[in-house]
């Protein structure tokens, strides 16, 4: 028993405590996720308010220790998730995002680091593959510590329009979307499934079929996805709330989950250094190992050309 309780997730820090942070918070009080919960947000007034709130979940929750502090007061947690920055402007360039986030991330991050030598560090913010690399080098913390929530969200996302054309529950489908978490992430229809059947098998067993358009609609679907929610409410949160709880439970009991987490690639079809998505085995050691999948020959192309984008947008900033 002491072994299964030895490097569980029992105290996470949540650093910037917007609406993707604060609905974190609420799924892992939902989820029963840890011990001991600390927010911290630059907006103290704002993240007070919260606590308020979510402190009267707790009556109808397992009890759950929640706390605000300051940054430089968040000590000895096993997981930090970091969904601080700013958000992007209109007409602003994803470089001018970037160098924003970078000089947020700059002001806290190595302090974090080593305030919490031990825990492990998911980041949501975005862009999040470059800011999960400029996580990795400000903390100098090993690559299996250091992950981004990359396209779990586009994956799942992926599935979901995928359950519906063919009538499927969504846990059914077993399909991917890797590269970056944005407009060259890559969908591997080659690799789709239901079940134990390629997506092309089970249409033809139940005479569903899949024409160009019907790709081509669920491509834009997924890579407008957020966009199209944010046009209408502001923000994407809930899923992302979801995705978060779900990495918790795989670090915490270790699960050995697959899922489209963003790292630093270790020599994978032929990529070093980039941080971006692929399947990765999620444990209690963090974000593993990471899988080559068989490709086409146009997936490979476009998860190359994927890499070599946010690898210039990272090489721009100077690190």
């Amino acid at each position: 028993m002491q072994e299964e309780r030895a490097g569980r997730i029992e105290r996470i820090a949540i650093i910037g405590v917007g609406a993707v942070g604060s609905t974190t918070a609420y799924a892992m009080i939902q989820a029963g996720a840890a011990s001991e919960l600390i927010l911290a947000d630059l907006d103290r007034r704002r993240v007070e308010g919260e606590l308020m709130d979510l402190q009267h979940c707790l009556p109808f929750t397992d009890y759950m220790a929640i706390t605000v502090a300051d940054v430089e007061e968040v000590t000895g947690c096993d997981l930090v998730i970091v969904t601080a920055g700013v958000a992007q402007q209109q007409g602003e360039s994803r470089l001018n995002l970037v160098q924003r986030n970078l000089a947020v991330f700059e002001s806290f991050m190595p302090g974090l680091a080593e305030r919490n030598p031990t825990a492990k560090f998911l980041i949501i913010t975005n862009p999040v593959d470059i800011m999960t690399r400029v996580a990795a080098a400000l903390t100098g913390l090993p690559d299996e510590r250091v992950f981004g929530t990359g396209t779990v969200l586009d994956t799942a996302r992926f599935r979901s329009l995928l359950s519906a054309h063919y009538g499927i529950l969504p846990r059914h489908v077993h399909a991917y979307v890797i590269g970056e978490h944005g407009d060259s992430e890559v969908l591997v229809w080659s690799r789709a499934m239901i079940g134990p059947f390629h997506i092309s098998e089970y249409g033809e067993l139940h005479q569903i079929s899949m024409t160009p358009q019907d790709t081509e609609r669920i491509g834009q679907d997924v890579r407008q996805a957020a966009e199209r929610i944010i046009e209408r409410k502001g923000a994407t949160h809930f899923a992302i709330g979801l995705a978060v709880v779900m990495l918790t439970d795989c670090l915490s009991r270790n699960l050995n989950a697959v899922m489209t987490v963003s790292r630093r690639v270790d020599d994978l079809y032929g990529l070093n250094e980039v941080c971006l998505s692929l399947p990765t085995l999620v444990c209690r050691q963090g974000a593993m190992t990471q899988y080559e999948l068989p490709l086409s020959g146009h997936e490979r192309d476009e998860l190359l050309k994927s890499a070599e984008i946010l690898d210039r947008v990272y090489r721009q900033l100077g690190l």
